[in-house]
């Protein structure tokens, strides 16, 4: 019998959700979605769920507070702190949704409470600031500031990429393209990246068994439907070789389970349409071949494609001929595309 505790301490955290655009995240809400596995899957699946949104939920709270730190942070302000706020451009570039404008908001109250200072969104300046929660294949941020770098960046600046986190891999590689983008159209631009430096998440190959996304093992193999999705992959796979080193993500004794439970559930979620793209993959969406990019991180605006599917793929509300009323997502998308 599972305990009501743990309903009760999911829904706690997730409630805030969108601010319930989707109707009343409680207990009964969890229960829908977790009675959707296997029985002796539910309670693995629950104690792991609850251990990732304990740490990686990313509340309004966290934001404001994260927003509170940078402001004083001297990785972000040049010089005395009133006047870089004076002068500094919010960026406001994204090209999907309104989550940008959401968080500029957030940093703008507090700037003008601080310092008096208010409309930090398009000033004429040379130090910017691009403001999100977490960078994740940075492929967003490199889409957004590529196209602002080519045609409205001025050719000596600065600009500060401010995250709660990111993942290593996803940081490297979208610092590494946009440096390349400002040299080749002959810009000087800086490019300085701040976040938490403790949510700063392992995704790169080369440490694929310490990683901190779901990353499976060969036991996945065994898996009905399995073999049948790879022939339709071309690459060759790279599983986790389970160890015993601690993980702060996952637990030691059961993440082996879990990541085999999630990805069976994609793969059962992959089947309900004909129609996927290729970068649909059981553990979240990817441009790479592999298992899907396998994100640990959720956020009280949206919960990201890059997580596995079985967490926020589907839509009560579809008709009952649509594949999205075969699935009930824990919290599902407001999507934009990919």
């Amino acid at each position: 019998m599972l305990s009501e505790e743990i309903f009760n301490r999911i829904a706690a955290i997730i409630s805030d959700y969108r601010n319930g655009e989707f109707g009343l995240y409680d207990s009964q809400h969890v229960r829908t979605w977790i009675s959707q596995f296997e029985n002796d899957e539910q309670e693995i699946v629950l104690l792991e769920t609850l251990k990732i949104l304990e740490l990686n939920y990313i509340t309004r709270d966290k934001f404001i507070a994260f927003i509170n730190d940078l402001i004083d942070s001297d990785v972000v302000c040049v010089g005395d702190k009133a006047s870089y706020w004076s002068k500094v451009s919010l960026l406001d570039i994204q090209k999907n949704g309104n989550s940008q404008d959401e968080l500029n908001q957030i940093l703008e109250c507090i700037i003008s409470k601080r310092y008096k200072i208010n409309d930090l969104v398009g000033k004429c300046s040379d130090e910017f600031i691009y403001l999100d929660d977490f960078i994740f294949s940075g492929n967003r941020l490199f889409s957004d500031m590529q196209d602002w770098i080519l045609n409205s960046a001025p050719y000596k600046c600065r600009i500060c990429i401010l995250t709660i986190g990111w993942f290593m891999y996803g940081q490297w590689d979208v610092e590494s393209r946009l440096n390349k983008i400002a040299s080749n159209c002959g810009k000087n631009v800086k490019f300085e990246f701040a976040s938490y430096t403790e949510f700063r998440l392992e995704n790169r190959l080369f440490r694929k068994d310490l990683s901190e996304v779901f990353w499976p093992t060969e036991s996945i193999t065994t898996l009905d439907g399995y073999t049948n999705w790879r022939l339709g992959e071309i690459f060759e796979p790279k599983y986790r070789i389970a160890n015993s080193v601690e993980n702060k993500i996952f637990s030691l004794l059961r993440r082996e389970q879990y990541e085999k439970i999630m990805f069976k559930y994609g793969l059962k979620i992959m089947g309900f349409s004909s129609k996927n793209s290729g970068v649909v993959k059981p553990l979240g969406y990817s441009t790479f071949k592999g298992f899907g990019f396998g994100s640990t991180v959720f956020s009280f605006r949206n919960c990201p494609n890059n997580n596995p599917l079985a967490f926020w793929w589907g839509d009560p509300k579809s008709s009952s001929s649509h594949p999205f009323s075969k699935w009930y997502p824990l919290l599902q998308r407001k999507t934009y595309g990919i």
